[in-house]
């Protein structure tokens, strides 16, 4: 009897949904956590003249080690401590895949970002969420609930800030999560910037510590595709072995060396996500929105005016896209809304308004 192709699929993965951010154009995007500008256009220039010059015929062989060693030298860490890859997200799941065997259990906040459940469920692995919402109606992180739930796991797998609720965790409760969980430690730092965290200090006294970052949010180079991965030279050592050979072009590792030596921009984006960010909340809670603490380049908030989905869509008919978050368990009424430039922010405080004012 004849098989159809996707019969030869891994029976872990057929069940799984596709993860994927809204297309839909919009004249003001607000949810993809973007940065809000650009990289100058002086360095643009600078960097083009050098891509130009470059021999394109040739394997980057080690321009990836070229940047591994920058960022180690910029986080003040031995570059055999660092791997480099196409955004975080593939280094995420480097890491499950050379670690996580079926049956295995993975442990992450619930809510979190999608792709942490996704990847480990491909993979066979038993999602383990623990909620971060208390009592209180506020999103926290849970050490002790946490240390609990990775008793005899391979992996314990968190975001700080959190995507999507903005929640932070603390560096006091990152060193004493690290030191309680007998696993793997993973946590993504991707919108670190935007709230001043460093968890790299760490890596020194935690071995079992994981650190991911990227190029795409405070550095403003989303479309170059490139993430580290910070941990201890022994376990980068095993995850070079499974690492796709030259998985970064030339001309990504030559972008992302020239930005790692402009610390001054990102401090500048950073600057003016965070005090955009507060006057977004500010404005949110005039309108009687329940708006979050975040510690990141988006805002979660909830409403009880209109349901989720009904607002999402009239937002997009007056031209501002956000991220629509309540189909996911106990934010059935939130949205999230990116930081972007002042007057992106403008156009969507002006829609929200229209909307529920009357």
């Amino acid at each position: 009897m004849s098989r159809a192709p996707e019969d030869f699929v891994r029976s872990t993965v057929r069940p799984l949904a596709a993860y994927g951010p809204p297309r839909d154009p919009a004249p003001v995007p607000l949810h993809l956590n973007e940065s809000p500008s650009d990289v100058p256009p002086e360095l643009k220039r600078e960097l083009s003249a050098q891509l130009q010059a470059m021999d394109w015929s040739k394997y980057p062989i080690t321009d990836g080690h070229r940047l591994a060693a920058d960022i180690a030298r910029a986080s003040g860490l031995d570059p055999a401590g660092v791997l480099v890859g196409n955004g975080s997200n593939e280094l995420l799941q480097l890491l499950l895949f050379a670690c996580v065997e079926p049956g295995d259990s993975v442990v992450i906040a619930a809510p979190s970002f999608a792709l942490y459940a996704l990847q480990a469920r491909a993979l066979g692995a038993r999602v383990v969420p623990v909620p971060l919402r208390d009592g209180s109606g506020e999103f926290r992180f849970n050490v002790e609930a946490l240390v609990r739930a990775a008793e005899g796991a391979k992996l314990v797998l968190l975001g700080s800030p959190n995507n999507p609720t903005g929640t932070t965790l603390s560096f006091e409760d990152a060193s004493a999560l690290a030191h309680k969980v007998s696993c793997l430690l993973g946590i993504d730092e991707a919108y670190r910037d935007f709230c001043a965290q460093d968890f790299a200090p760490l890596l020194s006294r935690h071995p079992r510590l994981v650190l991911f970052r990227t190029f795409s949010k405070a550095l403003a180079a989303a479309s170059l595709r490139a993430g580290c991965m910070l941990a201890a030279p022994a376990l980068c050592a095993e995850l070079r072995k499974v690492q796709l050979p030259y998985n970064l072009s030339a001309p990504t590792c030559l972008i992302a060396r020239a930005l790692i030596a402009r610390p001054e921009l990102v401090a500048e984006r950073a600057g003016l996500v965070m005090a955009e960010r507060d006057r977004m909340g500010r404005a949110l809670r005039e309108l009687g929105m329940n708006v979050h603490p975040s510690g990141a380049n988006f805002i979660l908030f909830e409403q009880s005016q209109r349901p989720a989905n009904e607002l999402h869509a009239a937002l997009f008919r007056r031209g501002v896209l956000i991220r629509n978050v309540s189909s996911a368990p106990g934010l059935e009424r939130a949205l999230r809304v990116s930081i972007g430039a002042p007057a992106a922010n403008d156009a969507f405080l002006a829609a929200m308004r229209a909307e529920l004012q009357p």
